[in-house]
């Protein structure tokens, strides 16, 4: 069989999420493929200096551009160039410019198998929706939060910024609109999709015909186990060592676990003997003021991002893994969301502290390795940190769950989806 012909912005030697999840699924296949990426733009990553070991079945076929558009417009030369060498293309995002090259090569070459792979929705981002302002804070409508005087009420001042404030917004949705066709066109247009939970499944293919349903399959994220070290050296400080690894923001925040280590610190002095918490990347401006204000730096530590396999490496040296997933409540009842750094967490066979919606991806995973869910209560945080720190709480991951996220059988089922659906 000719090569599968994948294009996705990010893969190593750039270190991102998308990257590393595309990078996992093709080491561990038995098919062959070829890669369409670039190296120079680290943009949206955590650089660009990720070697990881070379694979058999891999050919990389770096574009070098230093942005979407001149990279998306060289792919697709490349593909003009060699379209008779591919029967089958797999696309990745993020981000879309990935599945725009694929729209544009359904049409160069219509009877290419076309396998579009979604890490997040383009349209309707739930992340996204929950950023954005609802009302206009000119509305009349906030009467119903605030108290509003009738001189408010009935300003001129007020109605000309509420009409501005609508015009402008009108404008921002006109983006949003042309992500949603540009879905729509590449869910409908695609032979196949790939999802990797089914949440993500249903909310963004709910909508469409059985049909367009049936094209969608649910491929997890993966770890593989060969990139963590085998030797590790054991650092024990006789504390509980608390792990979280990835990017944190306004929306995906510590801060309820953070105020939770406040308040115990105030009922427990011993606190700092028993628990140090490492975290890795990104954190707002405001947290680390909060770790100030109320002196907790003798238990929380902030470091900066590492590389892939040094990640692994702190995973396993951990006593537990801190996940957090953004609460989006408000906007939807359920997280659509399975973070690809949860399923490096399953691969470090480490209990896992998940702070998640009660419903959705992440709980699901976790739950399905025998890790902690808790919802967003200072309260509940701290009733688990008590029972982990002074009673001994612990738990026993789930084996055998465990092994439905080994990128050995992850990409053996897309292996078996590749030769049962499209090469029979």
């Amino acid at each position: 069989m000719k090569k599968i012909l994948v294009i996705s912005w990010f893969y190593p030697p750039i270190n991102s999420s998308e990257g590393l999840v595309t990078y996992k699924l093709l080491r561990n296949s038995k098919l062959q493929y070829d890669v369409c990426m670039q190296e120079s733009n680290a943009s949206w990553s955590y650089g660009n200096k990720e070697y990881l070991p070379e694979c058999e079945n891999v050919r990389k076929i770096p574009i070098q551009a230093d942005t979407l558009e001149i990279w998306k417009n060289k792919t697709i030369e490349y593909f003009n160039a060699h379209k008779k060498e591919y029967d089958i293309i797999m696309t990745r995002s993020m981000p879309p410019e990935s599945h725009e090259i694929g729209l544009k090569i359904k049409e160069i070459k219509p009877e290419i198998k076309w396998i579009a792979s979604f890490g997040d929705p383009i349209a309707n981002n739930p992340f996204v929706l929950k950023t954005i302002k609802k009302i206009s804070p000119y509305s009349l409508q906030n009467r119903y939060i605030r108290p509003m005087g009738i001189r408010e009420i009935i300003s001129p001042k007020r109605m000309i910024k509420n009409e501005i404030w609508k015009k402008r917004m009108k404008k921002e949705q006109i983006p949003y609109k042309k992500e949603q066709e540009l879905e729509d066109a590449i869910i409908t247009k695609s032979d196949y999709i790939i999802m990797n939970n089914p949440y993500q499944k249903q909310y963004m293919t709910g909508k469409y015909s059985d049909a367009i349903k049936a094209k969608a399959i649910v491929l997890p994220h993966s770890f593989d186990y060969s990139l963590y070290d085998k030797e590790i050296d054991a650092e024990n400080s006789g504390k509980i060592r608390m792990v979280y690894i990835g990017h944190l923001d306004d929306i995906r925040t510590p801060h309820l676990f953070l105020k939770a280590i406040a308040s115990m610190k105030k009922e427990h002095s011993d606190l700092a003997e028993k628990l140090e918490v490492f975290f890795y990347g990104n954190m707002s401006a405001k947290e680390k003021v909060y770790l100030l204000d109320n002196e907790l730096l003798d238990i929380v530590q902030i470091k900066k991002p590492v590389d892939y396999k040094t990640s692994l490496a702190l995973m396993k040296n951990s006593d537990w893994l801190i996940h957090i997933d953004a609460n989006l409540s408000g906007v939807l009842d359920e997280n659509i969301f399975f973070a690809a750094k949860l399923a490096d967490y399953i691969g470090a066979d480490r209990p896992i502290f998940g702070i998640t919606m009660f419903d959705g991806a992440g709980a699901d995973v976790v739950r399905d390795v025998n890790g902690l869910t808790v919802s967003y209560t200072v309260d509940e945080i701290k009733n688990y940190l008590y029972l982990i720190l002074y009673e001994g709480y612990q738990i026993e991951v789930n084996e055998e769950n465990r092994k439905k996220y080994d990128a050995v059988n992850v990409a053996k089922k897309f292996d078996d989806f590749v030769e049962n659906k499209i090469l029979h």
